[in-house]
């Protein structure tokens, strides 16, 4: 996540330092998803956590705070880092974005990289990455290539643990198998087709970096 105007991704915390191949939702990232940071009053101000200007061996995603939709929360990130970021224009129809909306974020190899969470009407969770996205884990699993506004991207697709027939999904891109390290990501309990369709209304990536493979 070089150089870019604005990006994201969800806070599964647990699940980026076990660095293991991820081919479901576990228990750890029900509850990272599902939970959200102390809310801030009203005119709050908010501010990148000073800790965070330096690596982060633990790759931990402390909360910057929680926003009244994701527009306040993109303006933020627009604020305090050099990425692209944007919004989708496209949206399925229980997805919104004047929603409260908790961002974690996290400075590694010099990457300011951030995680914007938000929900659906049915109360399932969904996400954007930015500055630098991945898949759960250190391995793409199964994991398969697909195109997003005419850049590479990985689309991966996992049954719910506990039997029901909804999927999680995740896509990041610009990405491939062989460098597995994107800049904008979107995952959630949605269809593949709303995700793709979800990238695909979002600019398309300005430059495109390469990243050194993060250590797992």
């Amino acid at each position: 996540m070089v150089r870019r105007r604005l990006i994201v991704w969800l806070p599964v915390i647990a699940v980026l330092a076990a660095c293991e191949q991820a081919t479901a939702p576990t228990e750890s990232v029900a509850k990272s998803a599902t939970s959200s940071s102390a809310p801030q009053s009203p005119g709050g101000t908010f501010t990148w956590p000073d800790e965070l200007e330096e690596n982060s061996p633990e790759l931990s995603f402390p909360s910057a705070g929680d926003f009244p939709s994701a527009g306040d929360a993109v303006s933020f990130l627009s604020e305090h880092m050099d990425a692209d970021i944007a919004l989708p224009t496209w949206l399925p129809s229980n997805v919104r974005l004047d929603v409260g909306t908790s961002v974690y974020v996290a400075t590694d190899d010099g990457v300011r990289r951030a995680w914007v969470n938000l929900a659906t009407q049915q109360g399932d969770v969904w996400g954007i990455m930015y500055g630098r996205s991945g898949l759960d884990g250190c391995e793409t699993g199964h994991a398969r290539s697909v195109t997003v506004s005419g850049q590479p991207g990985l689309l991966r697709v996992a049954a719910d643990p506990s039997g029901s027939s909804r999927k999680w999904v995740e896509l990041i891109w610009p990405a491939t198998l062989r460098h597995p390290d994107g800049v904008y990501g979107l995952f959630g309990w949605l269809s593949p087709q709303a995700v793709v369709a979800m990238a695909e209304s979002m600019p398309p990536v300005s430059s495109p970096p390469v990243f050194k493979a993060l250590g797992c």
